[in-house]
């Protein structure tokens, strides 16, 4: 395949999976899928994966890291004592991600490179990372979350996504690092409701089997169903990268579908057959 989307993922990031020695027994599912889907993903060969984190927050603009090598010590702000400070160093992929600021802003949104030596990734970034690629070979190019965008503007910025992708001949790897339904409740290891769970596998089950179109029209009234986490502006980012009318797709689950705080969490990946 030449440049284009590889795969469209989504990852669970759960503050409780970020030091794997410590997790409690009920992530410990999500841990192992984030493995087994890493090396699915890593058997295809991207040159770069493209994070659209929940935990990112860009209030007004999209923006895209720029920089050629990203470290720092990575910090659960809303969960310090799970994740209290871990060093990470990955490298980025300056000349694909200051052409998806070209693309982003071509298809008439607001975005600039983030360039900054001081930035430091967001624990909704570095979780599905971590385990996706624990060698740290594959580029990795990060982008917010932008409250003012709708869901129609994310699905638009991940098909610049892949039209980056498809430019630039890269093999790209989108992750959307987010929970399905997100009805938080303070508990642990609280599973959500059960209409919400229903609705879930039911999303689910088209993405696996290769319903893309019917999941992006279905997708507005569903995560506004399950209260999707940041209103299911990163999911939409995931769906907007796959171009379901160029062949057939199709999706693979690693793992449980997981509990966390009330919320549903999966690892699971979209992918172009035939």
């Amino acid at each position: 395949m030449a440049g284009g989307i590889i795969h469209s993922a989504i990852a669970a990031h759960s503050p409780r999976m970020g030091v794997e020695e410590k997790a409690p027994d009920f992530v410990k599912g999500l841990i192992k899928g984030a493995y087994e889907m890493g090396e699915r993903i890593r058997a295809d060969k991207p040159d770069v994966i493209v994070v659209n984190s929940a935990h990112w927050v860009t209030t007004f603009m999209w923006y895209v890291t720029c920089q050629a090598r990203h470290k720092g010590v990575v910090i659960a702000d809303e969960a310090p004592d799970l994740i209290p400070g871990v060093p990470y160093e990955r490298t980025g992929d300056p000349e694909f991600a200051r052409a998806l600021v070209e693309e982003i802003n071509a298809a008439g949104f607001p975005c600039r490179p983030n360039e900054s030596p001081h930035y430091t990734w967001d624990y909704g970034s570095w979780v599905p990372v971590k385990y996706m690629d624990p060698e740290g070979k594959i580029p990795v190019v990060l982008t917010g979350t932008v409250p003012l965008a709708d869901n129609a503007e994310c699905m638009a910025v991940g098909a610049a996504v892949r039209r980056t992708a498809e430019k630039t001949g890269k093999r790209a790897v989108v992750v959307c690092s987010s929970s399905l339904t997100h009805k938080i409740v303070r508990g642990p290891d609280r599973w959500p409701l059960e209409p919400h769970m229903e609705l879930d596998f039911k999303f689910m089950d088209m993405l696996k089997q290769g319903r893309i179109g019917e999941a992006k029209d279905w997708f507005p009234q569903y995560t506004k169903d399950v209260v999707g986490e940041m209103g299911g502006r990163n999911v939409a980012f995931m769906l907007g990268a796959i171009a379901e009318d160029r062949g057939s797709w199709r999706g693979e689950q690693y793992g449980p579908y997981g509990q966390s705080s009330g919320s549903g969490n999966c690892n699971l990946t979209v992918f172009p057959v035939g």
